[in-house]
């Protein structure tokens, strides 16, 4: 519908209550396609993307891209306005790493000296994260073990000055949106199925038969016990373990226990603490991938 204005106009009083989404511009059908993704549970809802830059030459560019996504349902992470004051910045970055899942590269033409940069490419490389690079003008050094990814490479006139700060237009603006979108539905898809395939291989391992289910689950079952499995590809939230117990509790057959597994290797004490008080005495359990092979 291309007003909105006129949404009651147009649909049956049952549907007054649910929000209506407007048809307005070219973008439409792709938001519309995400929209659906989303209630399908195969791209997220919380987009969070975690933007690495050099700030010398890169940190008014990052807070403009950050405000613009933000505007079309990704959650952007700055060290800047993202790290409390008196916090411990290099503990700070490795945990928003591992809770954004994604990292967006902003690979101007100092990024390749600075240490901070080196070190989130780094970590988002080794732990297998979605990376998206925007290159700038002059083909810029890259950081290493990064120049065999795929790049968004700018033009001149994608680059305006304001303020004496090098900065995206609007219509490169509008570009890394739609390249951002594709690249993070690609990514977290990508690390949901090496989990589930995970799982899957951990359970074989020990005997045990594994049926996959709606919304990126796993029921895994022996003789004598069933067990639904949930994955995360970044930091557990009380949301998603909560999830796990409901699609347990609502499954045609009994179910033992629910187990959610996580892509984090480490959580910090304070996550962990209220994920273990919210789980309760309800038989949930969680474990980071990486020791999924010993959990049964």
């Amino acid at each position: 519908m291309a007003d909105l204005r006129e949404y009651r106009q147009n649909v049956p009083p049952l549907l007054w209550p649910v929000n209506g989404f407007g048809w307005t511009d070219p973008a439409a059908p792709s938001r519309f396609a995400r929209v659906i993704l989303e209630e399908l549970g195969v791209e997220d809802r919380k987009r969070r993307v975690f933007i690495s830059h050099k700030r010398d030459d890169g940190l008014v560019a990052a807070e403009r891209l950050a405000d613009y996504i933000s505007h079309y349902g990704f959650d952007p992470f700055i060290d800047r306005f993202d790290i409390a004051v008196g916090a411990d910045v290099q503990a700070s970055i490795a945990d928003a790493l591992e809770d954004y899942a994604f990292l967006l590269l902003l690979e101007t033409p100092l990024a390749h000296t600075s240490d901070w940069v080196y070190d989130e490419v780094d970590y988002a490389l080794a732990h297998y994260m979605g990376i998206h690079i925007l290159t700038w003008p002059g083909d810029p050094l890259p950081m290493p073990g990064s120049d065999r990814l795929l790049r968004q490479r700018l033009l001149p006139e994608d680059i305006q000055i304001v303020k004496g700060y090098e900065v995206l237009t609007d219509e490169a603006l509008d570009r890394t949106v739609a390249e951002l979108e594709a690249a993070h539905a690609t990514a977290l898809v990508r690390r949901r199925r090496y989990l589930v395939r995970s799982v899957e291989e951990a359970a074989k391992a020990k005997g045990l038969r594994s049926t996959t289910l709606p919304g990126w689950r796993l029921l895994v079952e022996s003789d004598d016990r069933r067990e639904l499995v949930g994955v995360c590809p970044r930091l557990p939230d009380v949301e998603q373990l909560w999830a796990v117990d409901v699609a347990r509790a609502n499954h045609p057959q009994p179910i033992d226990s629910g187990l959610l597994v996580h892509a984090a290797r480490i959580l910090p004490a304070g996550r962990r603490a209220l994920l273990t008080w919210a789980a309760g005495d309800r038989p949930l359990a969680m474990t980071p991938e990486n020791s999924i092979g010993l959990w049964w």
